[in-house]
């Protein structure tokens, strides 16, 4: 039986690189199926009329309308137009998302703070498609929903302010929701987040069966194999060095003690090499959003999640990644530079403003850097500098990853292909980000765009790199 896995926030499917589809310019037009009917007659009539702000407002809303009940037993679909073809093949398909943002005390949440909700479809060839659905049983869940029918929130989550909740004094930041992405891999599903442990489901019943700690056994079978590569960093001055070496010695127990982050926080944006067959994952430690120092570790893992390489990486740059990329030869890591808000953080701290508001974006280049890490020994042994990004001409976010591939052009040389969504610095905002404006608890997609032109959006960008 197949099995095909897609995060609904990230439009990643398994086993397949797709190039992402991006944000149409307004207006758009909404496409609507007026059934009419007279005695003995129906006809379908299909009108079009122009989308508004009021439209994108109401439609914006119900996709992140919460989902106040589950599905854990299978129900039958009823296809309402087209047919599922005769020869599709019979698997399942999963669907991880956020389902609930909105408590019963008066608090709504940033969609990416919003509870796993994963379902599944379940085609068979000569009984249909099956749906069931169940929240990912985490602990914030537990505590927040609990066996009773009502919903409190207590964590205030990266990005929500609590308007029913404890604020002041509200360290509960890591809130792992397990609602980005969604994996099959060695005979076992796994709904990750971006900061935490991914959690592992029953396959057929979606309960959850607990956290499965993925770096644990990796580090854990690193350690007995010998398998590490050599860190590899770039030294500064000793004592830019020093310094931050004593800022993290400091910032480490603050942060796991406190604020209960994990040493290390795990990309919830996998990757699949079907050359080699292995499942490729990467973490950065929890002191990298703080510090201007990332650090990067890469896993590859067989198809039993057995080890089989591990590398680290340490750059000399304050980066926020949340997509990433590889090659046959090379590890590719879209940066996005980023600097502390000193105001931010301390309101930050206070609760009444969300975490992520420690954060800004830093203009101070307008390139974007694309650093290219040696992931094969070749590429190791090539004794090229991969601490100096490949800097696009432009100052642009990246989002996601469409593809990423190489060309062999003969004599060592390589041309490395990228294809990657992006959008402008004027455009991305920390504080807008999904339509979410906390302060009057609204998720409004107009309240995200910038007062210029498109070009500004989100958009398709392809980067191209010759290594010779």
């Amino acid at each position: 039986m197949a099995v095909c896995t897609m995060a609904t926030m990230h439009a990643a499917v398994h086993h397949h690189h797709h190039p992402l589809l991006h944000v149409p310019p307004l207006p758009r037009y909404r496409s609507r199926v007026v059934v009419r009917g007279t005695a003995g007659t129906t006809a379908a009539a299909v009108t079009s009329e122009p989308d508004t702000f009021s439209n994108a407002f109401w439609d914006y809303n119900l996709l992140f309308r919460s989902q106040r009940t589950e599905t854990p037993d299978p129900v039958q679909l009823r296809v309402v137009e087209g047919a599922i073809p005769a020869d599709f093949p019979a698997g399942t398909y999963y669907l991880a998302g956020p389902g609930m943002f909105s408590d019963d005390h008066g608090s709504i949440v940033h969609p990416l703070d919003g509870h796993g909700y994963l379902r599944s479809f379940r085609f068979h060839p000569d009984h249909g498609v099956h749906y069931s659905a169940r929240y990912v049983e985490t602990a914030a869940k537990s505590e927040e929903k609990g066996d009773g029918a009502s919903w409190k929130f207590t964590h205030r989550g990266p990005f929500s302010v609590l308007q029913g909740g404890h604020r002041v004094g509200n360290v509960k930041v890591m809130k792992n929701v397990a609602n980005t992405s969604v994996l099959w891999w060695g005979g076992r599903l796994l709904c990750l987040w971006e900061g935490g442990m991914p959690y592992e489901l029953d396959p057929n019943t979606l309960e959850t069966i607990g956290p499965f700690d993925l770096l644990g056994l990796a580090d854990e079978a690193a350690a007995a194999q010998g398998r590490v590569a050599g860190r590899q960093r770039q030294r500064r001055p000793w004592l830019v060095e020093a310094g931050l070496d004593v800022a993290t010695r400091l910032l480490r127990p603050i942060l796991s003690g406190v604020f209960s982050m994990p040493p290390k926080r795990l990309l919830a944006h996998y990757k699949v090499d079907p050359k080699r067959n292995r499942l490729l994952m990467v973490a950065c430690n929890a002191e990298d959003m703080l510090l201007p120092r990332a650090n990067f570790t890469f896993y590859e893992f067989d198809a039993g999640f057995g080890l089989v390489q591990k590398r680290e990486f340490v750059l000399p740059a304050h980066l926020m990644i949340h997509d990433w990329a590889f090659t046959d030869s090379h590890y590719v890591v879209l940066g996005n530079r980023i600097k502390l808000d000193i105001p931010g953080s301390a309101l930050a701290m206070t609760g009444i403003y969300p975490m992520i508001g420690a954060l800004q974006l830093d203009p101070s280049k307008e390139t974007t850097p694309i650093y290219l890490l040696p992931r094969s020994t070749e590429a190791v042994a090539s004794g090229r500098d991969w601490t100096v990004p490949v800097e696009a001409p432009a100052q642009m976010w990246s989002m996601h990853v469409g593809n990423a591939f190489q060309e062999d052009l003969g004599r060592g040389g390589l041309n490395i292909r990228l294809h990657m969504s992006a959008c402008s610095y004027e455009w991305f905002h920390f504080h807008r980000m999904f339509g979410y404006n906390w302060k009057n608890k609204k998720l409004d997609p107009t309240f995200m765009n910038a007062p210029k032109g498109k070009e500004l959006l989100p958009r398709l960008v392809q980067v191209n790199k010759c290594l010779v």
